[in-house]
C-alpha cells in the first residue's frame, strides 16, 4: 500500500488519505509540502489540503484550503491531540491564502510551537482564500467557525494517528475564528471532542466600526479592516452600494488597498497609510445603520458555549476597541457562558502577549475546569 512519505528523515509516514465521501470536513485533495524552515526543523510532516465545509451566509457547500502538520515520533495513546489554528488577517482575495506559500508567511513559527508541544495542527485558510470560486466573508463568525471545525474533521482523514480531542486557538481575526468554533460547536461540531478554546485579541464584535466611520474616529488599523469588510459585504449583499461608503483617495485606490502580496507590499502599506477617515464616512445615517446591522449579524457570540473559553485582550488595542470587546463579553456572560478573561493593561493588538497559551490548552485535554470571570462581571 502506498504511503505518503515525508521529504526528510525523522518525520512520520501517513497512510493514504481518506477521500471517500463528500460531507463537511471530507478531503478533496492532499499535497505534501516543503519549504517551511520552522516545521522542517521540528521534523513535522505537513501538507496542503482542500476540504469541504459550509457557508455560514447561506448554508451552501463550499471547498476550503488549509495546511496540516503532524509531529514526528510515536503518538500518545489515542493519537495526537489536534489544534485548530486560526491565522490573522492576510487579505480578502483568493491569492491571499497562507497555504499558497511554502514558507507559510507569518505562521510557521506558531505551527512549529504547536507541533513541539505535541499537537497535530490544522490551519484553515478560511473560505474564499485559496480555492477559486468562493468569496471570503470577512468577519462572518459563523462561516469561520464552520471552517475551523471542518478543518479538524479534515485532518482526521489524512492518514495519521490522531485523537478525537481538539482545541482551538487564534489571534485577531483568528481569535474571532477560534471563539466562533466554540460558539458553533454545540450545533455544528457533533462527533468531535472540543476540549477548550483560547482566543487572543479576538475581532469578536466589530459593529462599532460603523459608528466610528460616521464619527470620523477610525484608527489606521480599523480603516484597513473597514475596506476589507465593505468589499466582502458587497459580495454577500450585492445590493450594497460601495460608493455610499467610500470616496476620495480611498475610492481611487480601492483595488490597491485590497492587494496583499509582495513584491509590492511596501507600496500597499504606503497606500493604506494615506487613507483619511473622511473617505470612509457613510453617506447617510441610514447607510451607517445598515452597516452596523450587517456587522452585528456576523459577530460572536451567537450561541451558548458548551466548552471552556479563555479570552486574552489588551486595553490599548488599536483594532478592536475595548468597549466593542466588552460588549461581546457582556453578551456572552449574560447568556450564561463561562469564560476565563485575562486583561493585559497597556498592551495593544499585535503586541499582545500572555503567560497562558499552549500550556493552558494542554491543560484542557485533562478536563480541568477554568475560573469563570463572568461571575465577576457586574
Amino acid at each position: 500500500m502506498k504511503t505518503f512519505e515525508p521529504i526528510f528523515d525523522g518525520a512520520a509516514d501517513w497512510a493514504p488519505p481518506d477521500l471517500a465521501d463528500t460531507g463537511p470536513g471530507s478531503l478533496v485533495s492532499l499535497d505534501i509540502m516543503h519549504g517551511n524552515e520552522e516545521l522542517e526543523d521540528a521534523n513535522a510532516t505537513y501538507a496542503r489540503i482542500v476540504y469541504r465545509s459550509t457557508s455560514g451566509i447561506d448554508g451552501s457547500p463550499t471547498e476550503v484550503s488549509g495546511v496540516v502538520a503532524v509531529p514526528p515520533g510515536q503518538p500518545p495513546k489515542g493519537g495526537w491531540p489536534i489544534i485548530s489554528f486560526g491565522h490573522g488577517t492576510t487579505g480578502v482575495q483568493n491569492k491571499c491564502a497562507p497555504s499558497r506559500f511554502p514558507t507559510l508567511p507569518g505562521n510557521g513559527f506558531m505551527m512549529q510551537a504547536m507541533v513541539l508541544n505535541g499537537f497535530a495542527v490544522t490551519m484553515t485558510d478560511y473560505q474564499g482564500l485559496g480555492v477559486p470560486g468562493y468569496y471570503h466573508p470577512f468577519l462572518d463568525s459563523k462561516t469561520f467557525g464552520y471552517n475551523m471545525i471542518d478543518a479538524v474533521r479534515a485532518i482526521k482523514r489524512i492518514g495519521a494517528d490522531l485523537s478525537n480531542q481538539w482545541v482551538a486557538f487564534g489571534h485577531s481575526l483568528g481569535g474571532m475564528a477560534a471563539w466562533a468554533a466554540a460558539d458553533q460547536n454545540g450545533t455544528y461540531g457533533k462527533g468531535l471532542d472540543l476540549m477548550g478554546t483560547l482566543a487572543m485579541a479576538p475581532a469578536a464584535d466589530m459593529a462599532g466600526m460603523a459608528d466610528a466611520a460616521w464619527d470620523g474616529t477610525l484608527t489606521a488599523d480599523q480603516r484597513v479592516a473597514m475596506v476589507f469588510a465593505l468589499e466582502t459585504l458587497s459580495w454577500s449583499h450585492p445590493d450594497l452600494d460601495l460608493n455610499k461608503y467610500r470616496r476620495g483617495y480611498t475610492a481611487e485606490n480601492w483595488d490597491k488597498l485590497l492587494d496583499c502580496l509582495p513584491p509590492n507590499l511596501d507600496d500597499i502599506l504606503a497606500t493604506r497609510s494615506k487613507m483619511l477617515n473622511s473617505d470612509l464616512k457613510p453617506e447617510t445615517p441610514a447607510d451607517r445603520d445598515r452597516l452596523r446591522d450587517l456587522l452585528q449579524a456576523m459577530a460572536v457570540p451567537q450561541n451558548k458555549l458548551t466548552t471552556p473559553l479563555m479570552v486574552v485582550y489588551g486595553t490599548q488595542d488599536t483594532l478592536v476597541d475595548l468597549p466593542w470587546f466588552e460588549q461581546a463579553v457582556q453578551k456572552a456572560c449574560g447568556q450564561g457562558d463561562a469564560i476565563q478573561l485575562e486583561k493585559s493593561i497597556g498592551q495593544g493588538h499585535s503586541d499582545l502577549d500572555s503567560p497562558f497559551g499552549l500550556p493552558w490548552l494542554r491543560d484542557r485535554l485533562t478536563g480541568q475546569t477554568i475560573p469563570n470571570s463572568c461571575a465577576d462581571e457586574p
